[in-house]
């Protein structure tokens, strides 16, 4: 065989082998990704918030007793999820109530409080972060924030992330909603012993194939 001849066919041989080999291997990523994907359905998380009430906020001692006070009433709802999605719910009706604080409570006063938040039967403990504005004819209260929740199950995980909000009191009742926004996220799956075998000994075939293919062109 000419040189020319022997390098075409070596050549040609060799461009099928890193054909065959890239198509092996995308056949491998394939096989893995299939494996360890999640089935998407749809699942039905039940969501239960216990509530809370906070009183005497920026009450300096000498104002009305309990003044102000924040109230969020317990909320459950039913909700079908997939992995991966989102969406945004009501954790509390809120009820704000103000009324005179003391001579010596204007400013900005901090405040901490927690909610008991059950999915599925898990009970994890919500505590938020939050502050209220004594003014003098308006009083605001800011739930500014929360220790992310979350909930994880057999095929996915639920976080749970509260959504800052405000509410302004002028001498009397003010309503308002606590909103979280949920995020469901699929659970990694591993591929069983038995598939990771399978795609091992597949992979070692197309290997001992290519390698005996190139040993004959190179006779």
């Amino acid at each position: 065989m000419s040189r020319l001849r022997w390098l075409q066919v070596a050549c040609g041989g060799g461009s099928k082998m890193r054909f065959l080999a890239k198509f092996s291997l995308s056949l491998a990523v394939l096989a893995v990704s299939i494996a360890m994907a999640p089935a998407a359905k749809a699942d039905p998380i039940t969501v239960t918030s216990g509530g809370f009430s906070v009183t005497n906020l920026g009450n300096d001692g000498t104002g009305d007793p309990d003044m102000d006070s924040l109230t969020g009433a317990g909320q459950t709802f039913t909700q079908n999820v997939t992995a991966p999605s989102s969406f945004v719910a009501v954790l509390n009706n809120l009820t704000f109530l103000t009324g005179p604080t003391g001579a010596n409570s204007g400013g900005s006063h901090p405040f901490t409080f927690s909610q008991l938040l059950t999915i599925n039967g898990q009970t994890q403990t919500l505590n938020l972060l939050g502050s209220i504005d004594i003014g003098h004819t308006v009083d605001t209260v800011h739930i500014l924030s929360a220790t992310p929740l979350t909930f994880t199950f057999n095929t996915f995980s639920v976080v749970v992330t509260v959504i800052p909000t405000d509410l302004d009191g002028f001498g009397c009742t003010t309503n308002g909603e606590l909103t979280a926004k949920f995020k469901v996220i699929p659970n990694t799956a591993v591929p069983e012993p038995a598939t990771l075998t399978l795609l091992g000994l597949g992979l070692a075939g197309t290997a001992a194939k290519l390698r005996q293919r190139r040993k004959r062109k190179a006779e």
